[in-house]
């Protein structure tokens, strides 16, 4: 990683970096909140959306538990430069980051990252010109790292390192995921006020790991936050009631074998499996005690 890195990339990826770790406090809910209004900024045909609440995120009792971890000497450095150098505190001005991994989730040419915070045009470009990078047409670059970027909203940025400036306007002008059908009716079943949430189609080589347990599913969606412990739901959504049924027989076999484990009954009580029609829906809690044990049991953090 180069000396200055872009200042907005180590922001988005210092939040996705703690997405693993945050799980929510109800299922559903639909596209409302924060993170769902910024839906009109991702591209139609996006595979995915994941959004999330970063201001919800580090107000949690588990991030402050674990946030010198996650908070290493570069990303500490790269913030308190951009504090001093430009007045913006990364950790407390960003709110809501939205992520589009683009039409094909190995190709990282499309991929468009929306932020919004206590921020604007002006200042961040003169963030960067005080970092010595510079700023034309819609390109901003740090360090010999060019980033394209564009300002639909006076508090929210997109960034691609494939998309022009010019590209990622027309998405926005052209049809945004709002007109997904079949993306939005997995959005719709999420909490978009949660502190993360995610839905999106599950790509053939992906679903292919999942090798003799069924078919596998088509897509899904996930809905997670944070407080001192982790409250959890995800959703699959298969192509056929009977595909669904089979995927279904085989997770609880895998619950009822995993309790059997030890110190793993405790942990597991907490997981439920409940499946209706073509969709599974699985919900996991976990308290800080119980994360804690994990935690022990595999030598790191529990995420």
């Amino acid at each position: 990683m180069k000396r200055r890195q872009f200042v907005i990339t180590t922001l988005a990826l210092s939040a996705l970096a703690f997405a693993p770790t945050t799980a929510c406090k109800k299922e559903g809910g639909g596209a409302s909140g924060a993170s769902a209004d910024m839906l009109s900024y991702i591209p139609k045909d996006t595979s995915a959306v994941i959004g999330i609440s970063w201001s919800k995120a580090r107000a949690s009792a588990l991030f402050k538990k674990y946030e010198s971890k996650l908070m290493t000497e570069e990303v500490t450095k790269n913030v308190n430069e951009m504090k001093e150098k430009c007045g913006i505190d990364i950790m407390a001005d960003l709110t809501t980051v939205v992520v589009s991994p683009g039409k094909d989730i190995q190709d990282e040419s499309d991929v468009i990252i929306a932020i919004k915070g206590k921020f604007d045009k002006a200042k961040v470009e003169a963030c960067i010109t005080k970092m010595e990078g510079t700023v034309a047409d819609g390109v901003y670059t740090i360090d010999g790292e060019p980033m394209n970027a564009y300002w639909p909203a006076a508090d929210t940025m997109l960034f691609s390192k494939g998309m022009t400036a010019e590209a990622m306007k027309g998405s926005v002008s052209g049809g945004s995921v709002k007109d997904n059908a079949e993306l939005m009716g997995m959005i719709k079943k999420v909490d978009s006020g949660a502190a993360l949430w995610a839905a999106g189609m599950i790509p053939p080589e992906a679903a292919g790991m999942m090798g003799g347990m069924g078919k596998p599913p088509k897509g899904g969606y996930l809905t997670l936050n944070v407080d001192s412990g982790i409250d959890a739901a995800l959703g699959l959504v298969f192509n056929s009631e009977d595909d669904a049924k089979g995927m279904a027989s085989m997770i609880t076999m895998g619950l009822s074998m995993g309790k059997g484990q030890p110190g793993m009954k405790e942990i597991l009580d907490g997981v439920s499996s409940n499946q209706s029609g073509s969709n599974i829906t699985i919900k996991a809690k976990l308290s800080g005690d119980q994360l804690e044990k994990l935690q022990s049991m595999g030598g790191g953090m529990p995420f």
